[in-house]
């Protein structure tokens, strides 16, 4: 099932706001930057995704932080959920105690430039798409121990910015 996504964030994605991806980038692969706040979401190649799960790391440049994270399909609701997680405890963990690390929950959507379309984030293998939408990312973050150094609220669009090399 696809979904678009009509509001001004589209919309200005659409325009131009935000800079092209390079081609030939699978997603496993691909560091997204949300500029004005200085915080990358780079997915981990280590080749332990798998078509229902990929692995990445938020690190904001200006605090110095690093927190780990990934997408899980969610079968009940149809749509890929992201997580993004500080200080989890390692081995076997309960439920509340991802729930008591987890800094944000939230869909996570796929943008392309040259269509306007927005839809879900592709498996593992596809192409990296031009942009990210983490919907309510930026206050949920900013008010965490990871954005609690950042000067600017971070955006909830992040934008292709490289492909990492191969592990």
């Amino acid at each position: 099932m696809k979904m678009r996504l009509t509001s001004s964030i589209a919309a200005a994605w659409v325009a131009g706001a935000f800079p092209a991806a390079a081609a030939d980038c699978p997603i496993e692969r691909a560091v997204y930057a949300e500029p004005e706040a200085g915080v990358e979401l780079r997915f981990d190649a280590s080749g332990e995704n798998t078509p229902l799960s990929h692995r990445f790391t938020l690190v904001s440049s200006n605090a110095k932080m690093k927190v780990d994270g990934h997408v899980l399909y969610d079968p009940e609701i149809e749509r890929p959920v992201a997580m993004a997680l500080d200080n989890c405890p390692e081995g076997d963990v309960t439920g509340a105690d991802i729930a008591a690390c987890t800094i944000w929950k939230g869909i996570i959507y796929a943008a392309d430039k040259a269509t306007g379309q927005v839809d879900l984030i592709p498996d593992e293998g596809a192409d990296a798409p031009d942009s990210l939408i983490l919907p309510g990312f930026g206050p949920v973050i900013a008010a965490s121990a990871f954005g609690a150094a950042m000067t600017t609220t971070p955006w909830d669009i992040f934008s292709f910015k490289q492909c990492s090399p191969k592990a």
